[in-house]
Parts: C-alpha cells; structure tokens; sequence
C-alpha cells in the first residue's frame, strides 16, 4: 500500500498498484436478508448522504472489535430493524466495486426474528419497511431499491432459499 491521499472514520484513499492508482479502503462490514415468518423481508429507510436522499437498504454495517460478523449482524439488526435473528445463514461475501475498493461485506440470511431493540448509532431516523420476498423484483425495477449489494443479497437469499426447498422435495 502507498500514500494514503484521504482518511477518515469510515475510509482510507490510497495509491496502489502498477502503474500507481487511487483505492478507497473501508471497514469490512455485514448485511442481512432478514425474512420473518410469512416470507417478508424487512428493508430499512435511511438517509443516504451520497443522494441526499432517503433510500432502502438491508440492515448492515461494520464490524467492530471483538465482533465475529454474525455478532455484529444481529447487533446491527436490533439498532437498524428492532429485530434479533434467531438463525443466521451465511450467504457469501461481497466485494462491492472490487477494482477501486477494498472492503468484503459478509451476507447473512436472517430467520428466527424476535422483537429486539439496541440504540442506533445514526444521527438520522430509520424507518422499517415489509415488502413480500415475491415483490422485490418490483421494487428495484420501480428504482425504489437501486443499491448493487442489496440487490445480489436479495438473489443470494431466494437462491438459497430455493435450494433449500429443493432439497425437502
């Protein structure tokens, strides 16, 4: 890694490379697909400073010391949704933009959810919104969730459920 041009809390711009290019460096994070009981998965309302504009996104956030990423899923899911999942099911992990940032995001599928609230750390109100698991295509043709990780959450989650289910079968 060479010279670190930026840095703040949430990220690190440095050269990298041959020739020498600009990478942006963030904290490894989680993300869930929480999915309750009657398959409706459970999108947050927040606030993006990026589009100055409110957004859906899935529960997520970094990992902090001493957390595993699934300790620090089910706590971003109790301050980000007031849900604790009692299962969590890894779906993979991405690596959003992956030839100018450098950040690996552990997806889980979360079932089992129980009423739990934790205080967010977000200086901005976050809503909640069910949307049936069979809608989200709707929703993101709609430009209503445009977010590329939420998105191939959302894939990784049926698909996983959908093998799932083969294998009852």
């Amino acid at each position: 890694m060479g010279q670190t041009f930026y840095q703040d809390r949430w990220y690190r711009i440095y050269e990298s490379g041959s020739p020498p290019t600009a990478v942006i460096q963030m904290a490894d994070a989680v993300m869930a697909v929480p999915l309750t009981a009657d398959n409706h998965v459970l999108f947050t309302n927040e606030y993006s400073p990026a589009f100055d504009a409110r957004v859906l996104i899935l529960p997520s956030g970094g990992i902090e010391a001493g957390e595993d990423p699934a300790q620090a899923i089910n706590r971003e899911l109790q301050e980000e949704a007031g849900y604790k999942a009692g299962r969590l099911d890894l779906l993979g992990i991405l690596c959003p933009f992956i030839k100018y940032l450098n950040q690996h995001i552990t997806v889980y599928l979360a079932r089992d959810l129980q009423p739990s609230r934790l205080p967010a750390d977000e200086s901005f109100e976050i809503g909640v919104e069910a949307v049936p698991l069979g809608n989200v295509e709707a929703l993101i043709a709609a430009g209503r969730v445009q977010d590329s990780i939420v998105i191939a959450s959302l894939c990784l989650a049926r698909t996983f459920l959908a093998n799932a289910k083969n294998e009852k079968a």
